[in-house]
């Protein structure tokens, strides 16, 4: 439908905006609900938790490059959001709280990585400007839950309005997704529908057409037997043209062959493909040093700015009135980063593509944010403007080299494989935030300032950032004669 051609990148954009806006919702209200920091640790490591368990079942059974994935996106989404707003009825019960927020995390496995792949089919060149916007609306949507507390805590709005404005907003886009999309890529089940009825359709016909072609074979046999003794001279009977309706029921069983052949293939075998290319690994590897950092630093740096706001008396760029929209502005800086970065990453190769583009803009961002996390320790001697500056450099940096991550894991899995290559390696990155969530919870309880926590997310780039730079030097973007020959057919 061409018609429809303007609306699929914004569509992609706010359904995948509104569908992870579910992600953070209860963090951005738990003091409200009376849950402390242990237990804020707690639901985020569930939600990552339903979610890494979505993805194995997502990529064990190659379901995203199975089915329709707009009609997948659309339903996880609304699923999401009914048990989302179902924390309105769970109130102050924890154990409620952590069942609905795994479940809500499971969903999600349908909604990131699904909208990954829905933006790999529909622009295969230039993925990392696309994903770059995609994953800015992620990042949108993760912070827009503290958007709403702020603006909630100034008009008096109890925490309940936070939750039902991320279902709404989630509800929306999994409509906006199956009104736009699944008309334009098919729905489920579709090409087998079609099959059957048109099975029905010409049945009658197929049958007729095997009935005039058994008695014609049969003619010819006895014209064999008898015709050409009595008329040696004669010509052979000339050959029955096939009918149409044979030519249709023959091309259907091939497509139906063809079809069944070209099958993805499924669990081990599937990952051992996925696996073979070291550019695929390499990109990977970065990905999962970028996710150790970023979703414990958004855990975790409403609390960072609280102790700053305490250690300098509410200094009027920051005080404790207003942690909900400085949340916000740190978290939601990082989707201009990221489609910044996106379209920064067609141009940054160098001349004649030296480098993938996408490879270094997710290095540099990725030693940008390895900076941040070095300087943690000291965000207490800051004075409150350069606090704040400091904090937009870091939300900036953390979440910018994640779209060009997943652009190099696409550009380098296996053909028939992208969608559950990506699903697979949001799996282990999630899994990863796991460990890095727990253990900052763990030091804060114990007592330790979160300057000095959230120093040990440094890390996760440093290892990301070391094996990637191994697969595509950052120097020999500067210095030409320093680049491996062996990287060609390097994307931008």
């Amino acid at each position: 439908m061409a018609v429809l051609d303007w609306l699929v990148l914004p569509t992609i954009v706010f359904a995948q905006f509104a569908g992870t806006s579910l992600w953070f919702a209860p963090n951005a209200v738990v003091s409200e609900v009376g849950f402390g920091r242990e237990q804020v640790s707690a639901l985020t490591s569930c939600v990552q938790a339903g979610f890494i368990f979505g993805t194995l079942t997502l990529t064990y059974f190659a379901v995203a490059d199975r089915f329709s994935p707009p009609a997948l996106f659309a339903v996880f989404t609304l699923i999401g959001a009914v048990f989302n707003a179902a924390c309105l009825v769970a109130k102050s019960n924890f154990a409620a709280w952590v069942v609905l927020r795994t479940v809500v995390g499971f969903t999600l496995a349908g909604v990131y990585p699904v909208g990954m792949k829905i933006a790999a089919q529909e622009y295969p060149e230039g993925l990392g400007a696309r994903l770059g916007v995609l994953v800015g609306a992620l990042t949108l949507g993760t912070a827009f839950p503290w958007l709403v507390r702020g603006v909630g805590d100034s008009s008096g709005l109890p925490y309940e309005g936070t939750i039902v404005a991320v279902s709404i907003l989630a509800s929306l886009g999994a409509a906006l997704m199956a009104l736009v999309m699944i008309p334009r890529q098919g729905g489920p089940g579709a090409a087998c529908l079609g099959k059957v009825l048109a099975c029905c359709s010409n049945g009658g016909a197929h049958k007729e057409s095997e009935r005039r072609g058994d008695s014609t074979r049969k003619m010819s046999s006895d014209d064999q037997k008898t015709g050409s003794a009595r008329c040696p001279d004669s010509e052979a009977p000339p050959a029955i043209p096939q009918s149409d309706e044979d030519d249709e029921k023959d091309n259907e069983a091939a497509t139906i062959e063809a079809e069944v052949k070209e099958q993805p293939p499924m669990g081990t075998r599937a990952l051992r493909e996925i696996l073979a290319d070291s550019r695929f690994r390499a990109a990977a590897i970065g990905y999962f040093g970028h996710m150790w950092e970023l979703y414990a630093f958004w855990a975790f740096v409403p609390i960072l700015i609280e102790r700053h706001a305490e250690r300098h008396g509410g200094a009027a760029i920051i005080r404790d009135d207003n942690v909900a929209l400085t949340t916000f502005a740190t978290i939601a800086i990082g989707s201009v980063s990221c489609a910044i970065a996106g379209l920064w990453s067609l141009r940054a190769g160098g001349r004649g593509g030296i480098l993938p583009g996408s490879a270094v803009a997710a290095e540099t961002a990725l030693l940008v944010s390895f900076a941040c996390c070095l300087l943690a320790p000291a965000y207490q001697s800051m004075n409150p403007a350069g606090f704040l500056v400091y904090l937009l450099v870091w939300g900036w940096a953390v979440v910018a080299d994640s779209a060009q991550f997943s652009s190099l894991c696409a550009a380098y899995a296996c053909p028939n494989l992208v969608g559950t290559a990506l699903t697979l390696t949001t799996c282990v990155g999630f899994s990863v935030t796991i460990v890095s969530i727990q253990m900052v919870g763990a030091l804060l309880e114990r007592g330790w300032d979160p300057g000095h926590a959230l120093a040990l997310l440094a890390v996760g780039p440093f290892v990301g950032l070391g094996w990637s730079y191994k697969e595509w030097p950052l120097h020999a973007v500067v210095c030409p004669a320093a680049k491996d020959d062996s990287h060609d057919d390097m994307p931008q």
